[in-house]
């Protein structure tokens, strides 16, 4: 069996012969593990899943940077990967004058053959970042792109049609290649406590597009990894309803994680579970062998859970530490 069937058997809710696991790191901690002669901390952490991003930005200067639809980005000096927008190209602009970027398809097919290329039998998943509202508020700041939902409908929809155009055109390319699993849509909806933009805005502005985006790939018969970051209790149904089949981060400070796993355990498979908030740049090892241990007990009953951190893995926590929930992991193999 191979690391992207025990993927498949858990998604599917067939119980899969162990619990299987998927570390995403930031490039620090990458660096930290570089630093201590590993260089492919994917292969050392054993990974199950394989994902490679529609994310090609161009270098300006002083440390700036471009992304494929012209946004203006700077490193982020928190040790994450995403970075602070210090540029937004609508922001007091006319979007009637902004130009769409073409779907780079060289670059799309280049990403694709790197998941090709894998030679570890994971779960291999293209990802599109920023990939809807997140793409939306980097138009126009977080702020404008919320007030501009309220008392500017017609033109905040008009914008996101055109992202949804570009990426179905993106998906035609992608859907292309039977080898790969799933379309992985990187898309932050939460925050510690709700909805951004709140149930009712999300369901009239967001969802109809995301919805046809996911048909897009349901019709090619791909599974729908959806990461968002944040609590997505109020439209926790609407996520079964819309298609997605793996959830990711699922923040256990957020979510009673019992009540997840009975709710929606049926039709969701949840890929997190380990908290990279308020738990592992604190914990010792031995504490997180027992809180692992006690996720596996709530979430992997009969499939449907990939134990992962919450989210990609920071450098202030412990390189012990990831290998210590590994260890645990292996122990149900």
């Amino acid at each position: 069996m191979q690391k992207k069937d025990v993927i498949i058997d858990a998604i599917n809710h067939r119980q899969p012969e162990y619990v299987p696991w998927n570390i995403e790191l930031t490039k620090q901690f990458a660096e930290i593990m570089g630093a201590r002669g590993c260089d492919d901390p994917e292969m050392y952490f054993e990974n199950h899943m394989l994902r490679r991003k529609y994310k090609n930005n161009k270098k300006i200067d002083n440390g700036l940077e471009s992304d494929l639809f012209g946004v203006t980005w700077e490193d982020a000096k928190d040790g994450g990967d995403v970075g602070n927008i210090v540029e937004f190209p609508l922001l007091k602009g006319d979007a009637k004058n902004y130009k769409f970027p073409e779907v780079d398809e060289a670059f799309a097919r280049q990403v694709v053959q790197q998941l090709l290329d894998d030679t570890e039998g994971r779960f291999r998943m293209f990802s599109i970042t920023m990939g809807y509202f997140e793409r939306l508020w980097s138009f126009f700041s977080m702020e404008e792109a919320l007030v501009n939902m309220i008392t500017e409908e017609e033109m905040t929809l008009e914008i996101l049609s055109k992202v949804e155009e570009h990426h179905h055109k993106l998906l035609d390319i992608v859907l292309e290649y039977d080898e790969i699993e799933a379309i992985y849509f990187g898309d932050d909806w939460g925050q510690q406590k709700g909805l951004i933009m709140g149930p009712d805005l999300w369901r009239k502005i967001i969802k109809p597009g995301v919805k046809r985006l996911f048909e897009h790939v349901k019709s090619k018969n791909k599974y729908i990894v959806l990461h968002s970051c944040g609590d997505l209790r109020d439209i926790m149904g609407d996520l079964v309803e819309i298609g997605v089949d793996v959830y990711n981060t699922v923040q256990p400070e957020i979510y009673d994680l019992d009540y997840l796993k009975k709710e929606y355990g049926n039709d969701l498979t949840f890929y997190g579970g380990i908290s990279t908030q308020q738990f592992m740049p604190f914990a010792t090892p031995e504490e997180v062998k027992a809180k692992t241990r006690e996720i596996i007990g709530k979430l992997s009953k009969g499939g449907g859970y990939i134990l992962s951190p919450t989210h990609a893995v920071t450098p202030d926590i412990p390189v012990e530490n990831i290998e210590a929930m590994i260890e645990v992991a292996k122990e149900y193999m």
